[in-house]
């Protein structure tokens, strides 16, 4: 049986061997064996208005029991595949590719310095190999991000709103927060040579082991002495 006379299939009993790869379309992700494979489309085979489908065998850099890397390519992506020593009953998914029809993640640069992960939600992973500047880079499309940077010799939490906290090469953490900043704990310990308070500071109970030094603290009932 020949792919022009089967709409669905491709032939696996003629002893017709497909060698080679060959593009197809992802049409279905959700394997009624529960195999992990994919249902492909190939727009090449076939007479006018025939669909040949055949469900094809992920390939992966790990797959394992219960673990692995699953990435599973979006429906109508374009991918690429081949057959077990040509036999068409055997079908391999070996990468995937973009066809001019659909924008790459980042324009290819000559230096080739960046490596990205981008989801369709805009969510991001990616790694800058810059020499003298290397970073990575985490970020969500709503604003959020986390900044390894080699450069600065800085990370950096951010949130959307503007929220960051900066960690840096001499051990200096700064926080930067647009509202209140609460810690709950069952205990704070502060162990410094001196803390700065640049402001107003207001407590409910003062414990002075040693005493309390100011120039407009003032000594009386209620007040440590």
């Amino acid at each position: 049986m020949s792919a022009h006379h089967d709409p669905r299939h491709l032939p696996d009993g003629d002893g017709a061997r497909w060698f080679g790869v060959y593009p197809a379309l992802v049409s279905d992700l959700v394997d009624p064996d529960r195999r992990g494979r994919i249902q492909v489309s190939f727009p090449s085979f076939g007479q006018a208005g025939e669909t040949v489908r055949a469900w094809a065998t992920l390939v992966t850099p790990y797959a394992d029991d219960g673990q692995g890397l699953e990435i599973l390519p979006e429906v109508g992506s374009q991918v690429v595949v081949a057959f077990e020593a040509g036999d068409p009953s055997r079908p391999y998914i070996v990468g995937a590719c973009w066809n001019g029809k659909r924008a790459l993640p980042e324009a290819a640069q000559s230096a080739n310095n960046l490596r990205t992960l981008k989801t369709r939600s805009g969510s991001l992973l990616q790694f800058d190999d810059t020499e003298g500047a290397a970073k990575v880079t985490v970020s969500m499309q709503s604003g959020h991000r986390l900044v390894l940077d080699d450069a600065s010799q800085e990370l950096t939490v951010q949130h959307s709103n503007g929220c960051k906290i900066v960690m840096n090469i001499a051990g200096q953490i700064t926080i930067t927060a647009n509202a209140t900043v609460e810690v709950n704990a069952s205990a704070v310990n502060l162990h410094a040579p001196t803390v700065t308070c640049d402001g107003l500071l207001q407590c409910q109970t003062l414990i002075a082991s040693t005493g309390v030094v100011s120039p407009s603290y003032t000594p009386g009932a209620g007040n440590v002495w």
